[in-house]
């Protein structure tokens, strides 16, 4: 009986040969697990400033096919959720960096439409605020205890904290309503030059 040498590749081909095919959607997966932090962290950098704007659009194009759709789609996500009731900063950077990136007159209507989301929290935030100061300067006052020294911490008022959260929930629809629509415009901006 002679035994045949098999060559190292023809001992590899046979194991691969004996292992499950992955599906369209499993190979789709896994490269969404690989490609989908890079769009993640060029999101993160162009938010830090780590990124600069002239910059961020060769970052995202690095990537051709699949693997840079995922990226750009990672990216955009990213960027949108960024967007935050409390943070005007950031949510400026991200309107920013989503002008930059579509060329569409439809896009200074939803930024319009952020904006008024915007102020109209802040108007309502500032109006249970003061109402809250003035609610707890007359149980001090009641208590005796007056001065230009005294000044509330309304992160520490739990009826505070329990109305920034009801006022966080009310207006969560309708920044996550914005937020869907920046991401998708984006996204679809993006591959429309890939």
């Amino acid at each position: 009986m002679a035994k045949q040498i098999k060559s190292s590749i023809e001992l590899a081909m046979e194991k691969m040969a004996k292992l499950p095919k992955l599906t369209k959607d499993e190979i789709r997966e896994r490269q969404e697990k690989e490609y989908g932090p890079q769009g993640q962290a060029i999101a993160r950098r162009f938010l830090t400033g780590d990124l600069p704007e002239d910059r961020l659009e060769a970052e995202l194009f690095k990537h051709e096919d699949e693997r840079g759709e995922i990226v750009r789609k990672a990216f955009s996500a990213s960027l949108c959720q960024a967007i935050d009731l409390e943070d005007a900063e950031t949510t400026a950077r991200v309107l920013e960096g989503i002008k930059l990136l579509v060329h569409d007159d439809s896009l200074e209507e939803a930024a319009s439409r952020l904006d008024g989301i915007l102020q109209d929290y802040e108007r309502q935030r500032q109006r249970e605020l003061a109402t809250l100061e003035e609610a707890e300067g007359a149980c001090l006052r009641d208590l005796g205890v007056s001065g230009s020294a005294i000044r509330l911490n309304p992160r520490e008022n739990e009826g505070w904290r329990q109305k920034f959260s009801e006022l966080q929930q009310a207006f969560r629809p309708k920044l996550d309503e914005i937020e869907q629509e920046l991401t998708d415009r984006l996204v679809s901006s993006l591959r429309g030059r890939s």
